[in-house]
């Protein structure tokens, strides 16, 4: 059984071309909805990523409803690193899996025991910043893709002064929709979703409270 703390699983490295700024927030590529998986031409660029991280999951014999990817390119600066601040897990409280990958300012991991902390997804972000040892801290190498279950903790990253150039890509694997108000609608998929508006402190970024609603 896992416990809080955990560290992630390299995939290994991959080099990805960005040639433009850009924003995806849990972008469908696959749904119950429709017979196969599309991703915009514009992503084409990360396809070879999302294959990795695809296949490592079916040789894991995990078989998702639902798959996702999040691209973010832009000038990250102090108090701004492009994604949320705090000490979370992604997936909290539930079987999610996540892979993440940065060019730059590297995700920080706290891989340390961390104890009782609440089911609670916002009790839980003040629990992990109460106990992360500053010693235990890691990152892992520029453009590594990194496999993360819902017990590892992370964190984004402090920019330094002057800032620069960030890219992140993500890919996320669930049973669950992500329907929350932001969230990007891929319209190369035939769905309809009613989207929910996203809690402001959240643990999860596609959960908030209960950040999803499964179709009923």
């Amino acid at each position: 059984m896992s416990e809080y703390g955990d560290a992630p699983v390299s995939l290994g490295v991959f080099v990805l071309f960005w040639d433009e700024y850009m924003t995806y927030q849990y972008l469908p590529i696959k749904v119950p909805e429709c017979g196969r998986s599309q991703m915009p031409e514009r992503l084409a660029f990360a396809s070879k990523l999302v294959a990795a991280a695809w296949e490592e999951e079916d040789r894991r014999g995990n078989d998702w409803s639902h798959v996702y990817v999040t691209a973010k390119r832009g000038f990250a600066t102090p108090g701004n690193p492009l994604n949320r601040p705090g000490w979370h897990a992604d997936g909290f409280g539930t079987p999610d899996i996540n892979y993440v990958w940065t060019d730059r300012y590297p995700t920080l991991f706290a891989i340390q025991p961390f104890e009782n902390i609440s089911t609670d997804h916002i009790d839980s972000i003040q629990q992990f910043t109460d106990q992360v040892d500053e010693a235990a801290l890691t990152t892992y190498a520029d453009r590594e893709l990194l496999r993360l279950d819902p017990y590892v903790i992370h964190a984004a990253p402090e920019i330094p002064e002057p800032g620069g150039e960030r890219s992140f890509f993500k890919v996320s694997f669930s049973n669950d929709r992500y329907d929350l108000l932001g969230n990007a609608h891929n319209y190369l998929l035939d769905y309809s979703w009613l989207m929910y508006p996203r809690g402001f402190v959240r643990n999860d970024p596609a959960r908030a409270g209960r950040d999803s609603v499964t179709a009923g």
